[in-house]
């Protein structure tokens, strides 16, 4: 028989006889069948004291020898349940039944929602009642109090430390088997005031979460939940209404509801595989919405699918803005039991271009379905880098460079012949050749790698005319210039975004080159600098005249290989300051701390340049070719070599990683040692969360100081002094 009025009353006389009859009143009869008396009026006691700055009370007890009861009554908020079957989630509490209610009374003339939610279930982990239950409070009003701050940074911050603490829990448990998932099975039923989900489904860990997350961020609130399930399965009654605290009516709304907690509480258990959950979870909510237009048998049906999604939607800002979110058909690959490589061969480059550009019809229209071409490339290559396990960084820099250097030599060609058709044709002997240089020319484009062009033209005299009057040869080659440095559109900051700046004079100096300028400014006495002429290891030619290219690859050849020796003095002052320059004290910087990649290109350019003289097989731009071959003709030892190569492959992989992380190629700092950032970092470079190792964070920082400290000794020990920039951290850290 359910307890009376004042049977509960005289257990919490300190509660205001008005407070206690509105939420009494307000409460169904299926509470009071619930509860006794005395848990009544602790529960009613407990409400009664939330405040704005402690809007959460936790009451725990023992309940047999591994179980636990747990209430949790705490205001009324969007998120607010879904937070908490996290923390149950993520400390191991397995709920096997529960009820949740929400009561509204009227407060000096609004209306104030507080919520019981009651579990009964196991502590998974071997650990004492007493701390767990200390734990759990304590997490449960951490996450609750951010969550109630008027302010969306904090509950951010609430989703996001929920959503980390079940993915590490869900780290350590089995990934499900290579079969078709479980489905879930959800029946809908109109209530008088609020609409009726039943759920059947098997019983996954994190099933809660991964159910409210899903109703949340449909907007709906739970006003009543019963939970229950035989062994092995859930049974739940939840009682929903919309964010006007209506039910739901509208049968496609309801169809996508059902579709959405279906699949969110599926794709729950492959948040370990995303580098960042809580934007792979909220992407995920996006994309259902867009799954009701896909075949039946595409709606992610097995657990590969699930994995693959994770790694996606929590992978980077800018794949999911720029592509994901608005071309999803492009993933319906990912979705098939025997889904192949994403990106096409790089042998068909050229025929595919030819046939985007198929019936275009002036410039504009070309360079348009040029730089759709690029996006849907760079995607799929993407997709491949991310999606395929311990997949070669080498790999996917070939394909990058392959599709910039068609990318470039197409556009040069197509803007030429748009010259010619105002200008006219150069006079005989007049040609151009394009020449990639960094990454670029070096075959190691990344995530968000800028290309590194420079221009050189020879000829003289005047184009004859056509459309517009004649010009000169250098006029027709810098207009050539300045229309491709536009044409190639970048969507974020870095990402094949065209690079001058390694010309002649850098900024100062013309767009276009002649080879003139080319021979006077980097040969014997010339103005280069001596960074400027080992930046020039790296040159090679991409487009245009291959007879021009090849001239222009033979001077670069004489003057840096077979002239004077680089003055290193004048190196490492430079190098110094570039240092000083770019790496504040005390900061891990993947490009610029001592040791990092700069200074790791830097020494392989060198001793190519060195040693290129009478070693013709080191004369190749090619970074990763160079590392070899300064080991195979035993410039280096085989192990320094395999010590260098080791580090070369770790901080482009770490590069990549970064670029992902902040979707910009000029952050490169590390992540703080207790930032977030960091594993979210460490993901996405393939460290896993395993009990009897550090970290993952921590794993990535103690490889950086590893790698990075190989470089720096290797330096001292070859040249004979210390690595610049050391002297400067030094003495920072004095």
């Amino acid at each position: 028989m359910p307890p009376s009025v004042d049977e509960i009353r005289e257990r919490c006389p300190e509660v205001p006889a008005g407070f206690l009859r509105a939420h009494l009143e307000a409460l169904e009869e299926a509470y009071f069948q619930r509860f006794d008396a005395d848990a009544i009026g602790a529960q009613m006691r407990a409400l009664h004291g939330l405040t704005a700055s402690e809007p959460a009370e936790v009451l725990t007890r023992r309940w047999g020898r591994r179980g636990a009861r747990v209430t949790v009554l705490a205001f009324d908020r969007a998120f607010a349940f879904s937070l908490i079957a996290g923390v149950l989630a993520g400390l191991g509490f397995r709920v096997r039944s529960g009820d949740v209610f929400t009561v509204r009374a009227q407060e000096d003339g609004r209306s104030v929602g507080r919520i019981i939610d009651h579990f009964e279930g196991e502590i998974e982990d071997d650990e004492p009642f007493e701390p767990f239950a200390e734990r759990l409070a304590a997490r449960i009003k951490e996450v609750l109090a951010l969550n109630a701050r008027d302010d969306e940074g904090a509950r951010e911050e609430a989703k996001n430390r929920v959503n980390e603490q079940v993915t590490a829990r869900l780290a350590e448990t089995p990934a499900p088997a290579r079969r078709a998932l479980y489905p879930v099975q959800i029946e809908t039923e109109q209530l008088e005031r609020r609409t009726r989900l039943r759920i059947t489904a098997e019983d996954t860990p994190a099933f809660l979460y991964g159910l409210s997350t899903a109703l949340a961020l449909h907007g709906l609130s739970i006003e009543r939940l019963r939970i229950g399930g035989a062994a092995g399965t859930v049974e739940d009654e939840i009682d929903v209404v919309d964010e006007r605290g209506e039910p739901v009516t509208d049968p496609s709304a309801l169809e996508r509801i059902k579709l959405s907690v279906g699949l969110t509480k599926q794709f729950t258990l492959f948040l370990p595989r995303a580098p960042d959950p809580t934007a792979a979870l909220q992407r995920f909510a996006q994309l259902v919405e867009r799954a009701q237009d896909l075949p039946e048998e595409s709606r992610f049906g097995d657990p590969r699918a699930m994995s693959d999604l994770a790694r996606l939607l929590g992978a980077s800002d800018f794949l999911w803005e720029d592509f994901i979110r608005s071309q999803y058909e492009l993933l319906t690959p990912v979705l098939g039991e025997d889904a192949g490589p994403f990106a096409h061969p790089v042998e068909t480059l050229g025929e595919r271009m030819d046939k985007a550009l198929e019936g275009a019809v002036g410039l504009a229209e070309q360079r348009d379905r040029l730089n759709t071409f690029k996006n849907e490339e760079i995607f799929r290559i993407e997709l491949d880098h991310i999606l395929t396990p311990g997949s070669d960084f080498g790999e996917m820099s070939e394909r990058l460079t392959a599709l910039a250097e068609h990318l470039v030599a197409r556009a040069a060609r197509l803007i030429h012949a748009d010259l010619e058709h105002s200008y006219g044709k150069p006079p005989r002997g007049a040609a151009y050749a394009v020449f990639g240089l960094g990454k670029l020319g070096g075959v190691a484009l990344g995530y968000a790698s800028d290309i590194e062009l420079m221009v050189v033209y020879q000829g003289e005299g005047e184009t004859p005319g056509n459309r517009r009057a004649g010009i000169t040869v250098r006029e027709f080659y810098t207009e050539l210039v300045r229309d491709l440095r536009h044409f190639i559109k970048t969507k974020r900051e870095g990402i094949f975004a065209v690079d001058l700046r390694l010309r002649p004079y850098g900024a100062d100096g013309p767009l276009a080159v002649s080879r003139d300028l080319f021979e006077r400014y980097y040969g014997p006495g010339g103005k280069a600098h001596v960074f400027e002429r080992l930046a020039l290891v790296r040159l090679r030619a991409i487009g245009g005249n291959r007879t021009l290219g090849e001239t222009i690859e033979h001077l670069r050849d004489r003057d840096v290989y077979e002239g004077e020796e680089p003055d290193l003095d004048a190196l490492w002052d430079v190098w110094e300051q570039q240092h000083r320059q770019k790496v504040r004290p005390g900061e891990r910087n993947a490009k610029y701390s001592p040791g990092a990649l700069v200074d790791l290109e830097t020494t392989v350019v060198l001793l190519q340049v060195l040693h290129g003289g009478q070693r013709t097989a080191l004369r190749t731009p090619r970074v990763r070719e160079a590392l070899s071959a300064l080991r195979d003709a035993r410039v280096i030892r085989i192990d320094e070599g395999d010590e260098l190569i080791a580090a070369y492959r770790f901080l482009r992989r770490l590069i990549n990683g970064l670029r992902m992380l902040r979707g910009t190629a000029e952050d490169l700092r590390l992540p703080e040692d207790d930032a977030e950032e960091l594993l979210h970092l460490a993901r996405r470079l393939g460290y896993e969360q395993r009990r009897a190792l550090p970290a993952p964070g921590a794993r990535v920082v103690a490889d950086f100081e590893s790698y990075t400290g190989g470089v720096r000794a290797f330096i001292e020990r070859r040249f004979g002094r210390p690595c610049p920039g050391t002297g400067s951290q030094a003495a920072a850290k004095r």
